[in-house]
């Protein structure tokens, strides 16, 4: 390529790009400043100026569905400390006075910039927490401790009279599961007609939790109907998606993030979900949507009756295993891609997780699973570098047909045509490769860029193959460069592969391929390094395979093809 005026100016541009990209990237909202504080230990957040129960007098109705919103907890109750249930994962606090997991904290992953496990606050909707008709703990809740579960016992008062609530929570010896029930007993003389609101938490975004720098947010609220449809809820959806109530038997409902999920199911126990949003503050302008669901039930209680509510809960990372293990058709809450492409990123996934438990390392994962994937399309890769080789040869005789017919293009494409036949060229064949390992490209890049397993797990010089593997910063101005290896590696071997692809183009063309790698610089410089792991390995794998096809004359597979 001979490096003009035009190309001189390309490149300063692309640079100066480069130096600007956080700021631009913060600025547009493409990725989030780091936090200095947890969802969990923030002074008390300031909602926005919609508020749940006000944006649900705004959002219109829907003839099946009901507009509702949980009532707030009162604690009229003394303070009490929490109670609290751990088990070398998790460790769940027990509001004893409002009946409902307040905290949990992950033991085993720690926020991005302070030394401590992640905590997640319910602040607003806690997990298990029952309300209706205004009520409100009064005395002191009894508490029974075991090993591995807590039963508290209170009494509540409402606008028809006494209640006592019952419940029992019981956390596994391992693991983020959970079993809650509880039992509500009418302590007057009269019947009682309960509208019941039980929450099954609230889930922040991923980036305010953690303090992690995200490319790609994921948000969302999913439910199972009867009919084992999986509805999603996305947290920047509009308000008439919130704010609302949806009848019918549902399965189970979850809220989850990038990383971490709440599911709930109920043991098959009819209810009518309830959903909902408010925001926290963050840093400037800048608010994060917080995410609560729950059921909503209508309880009819006779004197001295009971009513009584079982469910499971699991708490903790979007893991394939765990997942399953809970409950497997809540396996769409893990989010890894839209589509069909959700089904080939999850497989390519249990594929990663079969080779770490092989070699226990996923930087190693990373590499087997990209041999493996570029080892599955070598043949049919081999015979589109052949095509495009065969195409590069007949480009002048394809000149010479364009010049003598360019007057009459009917003509000029049947002598191309004649041409393409003779010399035993299909056009289509070194396009087409690439369009079939499309989707595997996605799934992989969806995977990997959603696996929590990644998270702060080093790789030599990596220390978190969630992150890019940033070794130092160079000083600029007011600006920190920072100097990412693998990036630089997967732009540097992106040359080399382009220039041993044989390729039939024109100068204009060439110059703009040129520029493609300087360009998928900057905007993917800050790409985790798990993804840059996986690029590297798999251009490594291109340039090997070109060298080979190049040092044997044809592959096997391309002599097979004639």
């Amino acid at each position: 390529m001979k490096f003009d005026k035009e190309t001189l100016i390309a490149f300063v541009v692309c640079m100066v790009i480069m130096l600007a990209w956080p700021s631009i990237s913060q600025y547009f909202g493409w990725s989030s400043p780091v936090q200095e504080e947890t969802a969990a230990e923030t002074a008390p957040a300031k909602p926005a100026e919609k508020t749940p129960a006000a944006a649900a007098e705004s959002a219109p109705a829907k003839a099946a569905e009901v507009k509702a919103v949980p009532a707030a907890k009162v604690n009229v109750a003394p303070e009490m400390p929490a109670v609290v249930l751990s088990n070398d994962d998790v460790a769940i606090d027990i509001d004893p006075v409002n009946g409902m997991i307040s905290k949990i904290t992950y033991r085993k992953y720690k926020h991005a910039v302070e030394n401590k496990d992640i905590s997640v606050i319910n602040a607003k909707y806690g997990i298990f927490q029952l309300t209706a008709d205004q009520w409100r703990t009064v005395g002191t809740p009894q508490i029974t401790r075991a090993a591995d579960s807590c039963t508290i016992v209170r009494e509540v008062a409402t606008l028809q009279g006494k209640l006592q609530i019952t419940q029992t929570f019981t956390l596994a010896t391992s693991g983020y599961q959970l079993k809650c029930s509880a039992s509500v007993r009418n302590m007057e003389k009269r019947l009682m007609v309960l509208d019941m609101t039980l929450s099954a938490g609230e889930v922040a975004p991923w980036q305010y939790v953690s303090g992690d720098k995200i490319r790609a947010v994921s948000h969302n609220l999913d439910y199972m109907t009867a009919g084992n449809d999986v509805e999603t809820v996305a947290a920047d959806d509009d308000d008439d998606d919130f704010f609302r109530t949806t009848d019918g038997k549902l399965l189970w409902i979850a809220g989850s993030n990038k990383y971490f999920c709440n599911i709930m199911d109920f043991n098959g126990q009819p209810f009518t979900m309830w959903r909902t949003r408010y925001y926290l503050k963050g840093e400037g302008d800048k608010d994060y949507p917080v995410l609560a669901t729950g059921a909503k039930l209508a309880v009819q209680l006779p004197a001295d009756g009971k009513f009584d509510i079982e469910a499971r809960l699991y708490s903790g990372p979007k893991q394939l295993a765990n997942v399953d293990a809970f409950i497997p058709s809540a396996k769409q809450v893990m989010h890894l891609a839209w589509g069909p492409i959700n089904y080939l990123a999850r497989f390519l996934l249990w594929i990663l997780n079969i080779f770490y438990g092989i070699c226990h390392s996923y930087g190693w994962s990373i590499i087997l699973l990209t041999v493996l994937v570029r080892a599955v399309f070598y043949p049919l890769t081999a015979r589109g570098n052949e095509s495009m080789k065969k195409m590069q040869k007949v480009q002048p005789l394809f000149k010479e047909l364009r010049e003598k017919y360019k007057d009459n293009p009917q003509l000029l494409n049947q002598k191309m045509t004649e041409l393409y036949r003779k010399e035993g060229v299909n056009p289509l064949a070194g396009c087409l490769p690439i369009l079939l390992q499309i989707p595997i490209f996605f799934a992989l890049y969806a995977m990997l860029d959603n696996a929590v397993a990644l998270r702060h797990v080093p790789f030599y010089w990596c220390k978190n193959l969630a992150a890019a593997d940033t070794i130092f910063t160079i000083p600029i101005f007011s600006w920190n460069l920072p100097v990412n290896p693998l990036v630089l590696a997967m732009t540097a071997l992106m040359v080399v592969q382009q220039r041993m692809t044989p390729a039939a183009m024109d100068p204009a063309q060439k110059k703009m391929m040129a520029l493609m790698p300087i360009v998928m610089l900057i905007f993917l410089y800050d790409l985790p390094s798990g993804l840059t792991l996986y690029w590297t390995v798999s251009n490594i794998f291109s340039i090997i395979q070109l060298w080979l096809q190049k040092r044997n004359g044809q592959t096997p597979a391309a002599k097979a093809g004639n």
